[in-house]
């Protein structure tokens, strides 16, 4: 599970940057499913038009994503929580301290900062960011 703050930019672009990384790195044998939310997202809403450009650019179609709010059950349904930043992860423990065990900023050093408002390169390099992290954490959970 990854989680931003509104689940339209960074949290979405990670889940589908994690789910076509999966079908290289991940052997066979491997189920890993990828589910993405935010931590104060409103439910329903198209991710932003930028995040959908640069994933496009990638062959990624984000097109079809609509937000939605880190609920008790999407925390519960989690083994792994990836938030963007250090204070996305203590906003999941406030409201799940029990899965303290299970969330993890993404980058504890290099926080993923939000680039909502920015231009399409901004978008990129955010992008360009999450595969890199992402490819190690995957690296780290399948091997």
């Amino acid at each position: 599970m990854f989680v931003c703050t509104g689940n339209t930019c960074r949290s979405p672009m990670a889940q589908v940057i994690a789910q076509q990384l999966i079908q290289t790195l991940a052997p066979t044998e491997f189920l890993i499913k990828v589910n993405s939310a935010g931590v104060a997202a409103g439910d329903g809403f198209n991710a932003s038009q930028e995040a959908v450009i640069v994933m496009n650019q990638r062959g990624i179609d984000l097109s079809g994503h609509q937000s939605k709010m880190l609920t008790i059950e999407l925390v519960e349904w989690a083994d792994v929580i990836f938030a963007m930043t250090p204070s996305h992860a203590q906003a999941v423990l406030r409201g799940a301290p029990h899965a303290k065990n299970k969330v993890f900023p993404v980058d504890a050093m290099h926080p993923v900062l939000d680039p909502i408002g920015g231009p399409v390169e901004v978008y990129r390099e955010v992008a360009d960011q999450l595969e890199r992290l992402i490819r190690a954490r995957l690296e780290e959970i399948i091997s």
